[in-house]
């Protein structure tokens, strides 16, 4: 009997692993994001608000996070992987890392652009590190998961941030900073 309960043991651990580890492979190529990913974001963010095709054309450069992810109970924090844009051209991998403090709850996926409007910022980005403060409101409209900024403290830098396409849903006020580094 000791035998057949530590064979059933062994073969549940087994199982559980291999579940474990497709499971981590899944989520990993959910979170994948690639060089085209980029450009398809740019032209969905273009034809979300008419503004954004106006504000891609007056910056220098563009912070491209086609997949972020949000989530939020009073504390929370932000993630995402995407592109350095300059010129039409993919230049860098750039990480995002944020935390956030307020009356929030929920979670949410979307897609971000920061808009780099002088070369003194893209400098900066390009040779470091930047921190972004900003206020955020998040709510539902229509059905629909909206994010509106309203206020912007880059240090100084020229930036320009829009963030569409959610699913999901997080509500609340927050004050939120951000972290971006080219990725190594």
């Amino acid at each position: 009997m000791k035998n057949i309960i530590i064979l059933i043991a062994i073969t549940t651990l087994v199982s559980s692993c291999s579940t474990v580890e497709r499971t981590t492979d899944e989520l990993s190529e959910r979170a994948q994001v690639y060089y085209e990913d980029a450009f398809k974001t740019i032209a969905m963010a273009n034809d979300f608000n008419s503004k954004n095709g106006a504000v891609h054309e007056r910056s220098i450069a563009q912070i491209v996070f086609p997949k972020a992810v949000k989530g939020s109970l009073i504390f929370g924090g932000n993630y995402a992987e995407g592109y350095l844009v300059e010129n039409e051209q993919v230049i860098d991998q750039i990480r995002m890392l944020g935390g956030n403090i307020g009356p929030n709850i929920g979670g949410q996926s979307y897609s971000q652009i920061t808009y780099i409007m002088d070369a003194e910022t893209l400098f900066e980005i390009k040779n470091g590190r930047i921190l972004s403060l900003q206020g955020t409101a998040s709510y539902a409209k229509s059905g629909q998961s909206v994010t509106d900024i309203f206020g912007q403290i880059s240090d100084g830098q020229s930036l320009i941030t829009v963030i569409f396409n959610q699913s999901g849903y997080l509500a609340g006020i927050s004050f939120e900073g951000t972290y971006i580094s080219i990725k190594k």
